[in-house]
């Protein structure tokens, strides 16, 4: 077999991505990034004399998605192009990384017009190394995006539920790479506020406050134990709201790179949830956990599993969500790389008779038709069983795609 780079790999990390695989919901330890700059992927172009760069890229992918609205029956399908620019802008220097992003996605749906979108996500980040062993983070985040049609247990409305998030983030973290003990805090907040179809949209307006701090400490030569404690409030704009309430998270585990194909963390605990109503109380054990195998540079695997609580939007006081999945991502050739991605994710309704289980698999392949340039194709197939029949549903999405960037 030919020699394969691991940054083909990287094909997979599509701005576009037409599917949202929901977000692997695992905090992992805080390192000093590492600004790609390798020939082989996305060229930076430097802003005359100043000490900036620039990366400019841009997505289309064309398809078809059979249920639009996730729907059990009378499914809406329609034809889907998806255009989705991005730019980066970053400067370094030995001790200090900025950098600032923008990516939009631009979604038409020919035969289902009223579902079209327009999300932008905007992103600012400084990144500094203080000394040898103390290092910060901070950042900014500005979204405005929305909730499909159906995705939601909201009632729908002749278009989608469009929201605006903003709020900050910040990390420090004492301990160089390899030292003995490492310690970090953190804190972030996040304000979200519907835009539209405020008859039942207002009830999920929300700010989100998490703060916690997680210490590692070396066990043995490549393995440290880590501790982990945060708070999350979530607190709801409207008055009559009883889902205002604080979380607490207690995980203790591992992290490792036990060798030079192999690394995880592994995290086991217990969360409560107290509402600030007359909702009762809620202890349930929670973990975290991630393992990465790379048997060789051009393959991958990723193996993840977690239990965490997910607001409710419409039913019950909150959702209690398990999810497994594995993703595995190989270059056959030097042109020639595929993703498979498998995931579980069972929800579990607090308050009322309800509980989802959502399975999905899916598939890419991209062929690097220049340095600059992959095409591709993929499909992915949702399906979900309910306890109440209503909330059936099956999915296949199907694209080609094209992205391109300096």
């Amino acid at each position: 077999m030919t020699n394969k780079k691991p940054t083909l790999l990287l094909w997979a990390v599509l701005f576009w991505s037409a599917v949202a695989y929901a977000q692997i919901p695992i905090r992992p330890a805080y390192n000093f990034p590492v600004v790609n700059s390798s020939a082989d992927g996305p060229a930076s172009v430097q802003m005359g004399d100043t000490p900036f760069y620039v990366t400019p890229s841009i997505g289309v992918a064309a398809g078809r998605d059979d249920n639009v609205h996730f729907s059990n029956s009378n499914e809406v399908a329609s034809p889907l192009y998806i255009v989705s620019p991005g730019l980066r802008l970053y400067t370094r220097d030995a001790n200090n990384i900025l950098q600032a992003s923008y990516q939009g996605q631009f979604g038409r749906y020919t035969d289902s017009e009223d579902d079209n979108y327009f999300d932008n996500t905007a992103r600012a980040t400084w990144d500094g190394a203080l000394s040898p062993r103390f290092f910060t983070h901070f950042g900014f985040d500005y979204i405005r995006a929305h909730d499909p049609r159906g995705s939601t247990d909201r009632p729908n409305s002749n278009q989608p539920d469009k929201y605006r998030q903003n709020g900050p983030s910040a990390t420090l973290a004492y301990g160089a790479p390899g030292a003995q003990g490492r310690a970090e805090v953190y804190y972030s907040y996040a304000s979200r506020r519907y835009l539209n179809n405020r008859e039942f949209t207002v009830f999920s307006d929300r700010d989100t406050q998490e703060f916690g701090g997680a210490f590692y400490w070396r066990v043995m030569p490549r393995t440290y134990l880590v501790l982990d404690a945060r708070r999350t409030d979530q607190s709801y704009t409207e008055p009559t709201s009883p889902l205002s309430s604080s979380e607490y998270r207690y995980l203790a585990g591992l992290t490792w790179e036990a060798t030079a194909t192999t690394s995880g963390t592994v995290k086991v605990g217990r969360f409560q949830k107290k509402f600030d109503t007359t909702f009762p109380e809620s202890t349930e054990t929670a973990w975290e956990a991630l393992v990465t195998w790379m048997p060789r540079t051009y393959s991958r695997l990723d193996l993840y599993s977690a239990r965490f609580p997910t607001e409710s939007t419409g039913l019950g006081s909150y959702i209690l969500s398990s999810a497994t999945g594995a993703i595995w991502t190989h270059s056959w050739t030097n042109f020639v790389s595929t993703e498979v991605n498998l995931r579980y994710q069972k929800d579990e309704y607090q308050g009322v008779d309800r509980s989802d289980d959502t399975k999905s698999i899916g598939f890419k392949v991209g062929y690097k038709f220049r340095r600059w340039l992959t095409l591709g194709a993929e499909y992915t197939r949702t399906q979900r069983d309910s306890n109440v029949r209503d909330f059936e549903y099956d999915r296949n999405l199907y694209f080609l795609t094209a992205t391109a960037s300096m």
